[in-house]
């Protein structure tokens, strides 16, 4: 079932599918994050923060598979425009009516057009003049300037009494060579989503290296002295760093900042459990002596970061491959899932 993206409001008031799906996902993500607050702060963290991004997910995702399916459609129609003009200036020129013409459109396949020609015609058998009949169509086709653009010619044409039926040729040439040129961008543009996929990996692996680098500078998870040890003396660490030499216990609660990152590792048990569940604190003699203070904050911290990374060219790859932002929520669905599990794999039960 395809949804209905194209409407106007003059003659369909009320909210459009996006503002249904936004204040949908909006109320239901925020009824999510409520409970999952709740659960954060009475229950447990891990299960806490999991609800929390179930929320956020719950109010974001909708909104962007929405948006991801309407430019879609779009795509699709345009596509499929030139050749409906193409035919419809053919049977204008085999002599049809205007009405005929468009009746005789409904009988072919334009796919997602399909829809709003059968409305065309309709429109115009109950005998509404021409030019209101497309300027409806324009309303209803905001999202393509392409279509609107063409259409906005026919109708200045038609009242002008030019040629209508050359016009539409015209118009219909022009529209072929503009899909032309768009398909022959997206070509070259799928070879810079090619590398930015390839520049995502790399960076995955990189922080993956990171964090295993810094795992044998500053002894994390071990009791055992790191590669890098007095760490503490050359940056002013005072001595508190426990096992390996190195910084501070960034979460050990002195720093609020931190506090966040700390609270990510118990959620995704970067940390072991026993600190996950809240049965041995951060900054207990334990924590201290294997240093898990310093791995919760690192691990987090270099997540964060993926995700973060992750989320950024996704966006990106949909501004370039679709013209916005929220058609990369394609890209996140594939980037950030291989990102996490390479990751939590990896590097979550390292040292633990």
């Amino acid at each position: 079932m395809d949804l209905d993206f194209f409407r106007e409001d003059e003659y369909k008031p009320g909210y459009s599918t996006e503002d249904k799906v936004v204040i949908a996902s909006v109320a239901g993500g925020g009824l999510i994050v409520a409970i999952g607050l709740m659960l954060f702060l009475t229950v447990s963290n891990q299960i806490g923060g999991i609800t929390l991004l179930l929320g956020i997910l719950a109010g974001v995702l909708p909104y962007g598979i929405v948006s991801f399916l309407k430019n879609r459609s779009v795509t699709q129609m345009e596509n499929q425009f030139p050749d409906f003009l193409s035919d419809l200036a053919e049977s204008k020129r085999g002599g049809m009516t205007l009405v005929r013409a468009f009746q005789s459109a409904t009988e072919n396949d334009y796919g997602r057009l399909n829809n709003q020609i059968g409305r065309i015609y309709n429109e115009l058998s109950w005998g509404i003049p021409f030019p209101d009949v497309m300027e409806r169509f324009s309303r209803r086709m905001d999202a393509s300037a392409v279509i609107q653009e063409s259409i906005s010619i026919i109708i200045q044409s038609y009242r002008s009494g030019g040629d209508i039926t050359s016009v539409i040729e015209s118009v219909s040439d022009d529209a072929a060579r503009l899909r032309n040129v768009i398909q022959d961008k997206n070509a070259k543009l799928q070879q810079q989503l090619f590398i930015m996929y390839v520049i995502f990996f790399l960076f995955i692996g990189i922080t993956i290296g990171i964090y295993s680098m810094l795992g044998q500078l500053l002894g994390l998870g071990t009791t055992e002295d790191g590669a890098i040890q007095g760490l503490e003396g050359a940056i002013g660490g005072g001595g508190e760093g426990g096992a390996g030499g190195g910084p501070t216990n960034f979460c050990n609660g002195d720093i609020v900042a931190a506090r966040p990152i700390c609270g990510t590792s118990k959620i995704f048990g970067f940390v072991p459990d026993n600190i996950s569940s809240g049965e041995v604190p951060l900054d207990s003699q334990y924590a201290e002596e294997y240093a898990y203070g310093r791995m919760a904050y690192y691990k987090a911290l270099l997540f964060l970061m993926l995700m973060i990374q992750g989320v950024s060219t996704a966006a990106v790859a949909g501004q370039i491959k679709e013209g916005t932002p929220s058609a990369g929520i394609k890209h996140a669905l594939i980037m950030l899932p291989i990102a996490f599990v390479a990751y939590v794999t990896i590097v979550g039960g390292a040292g633990i």
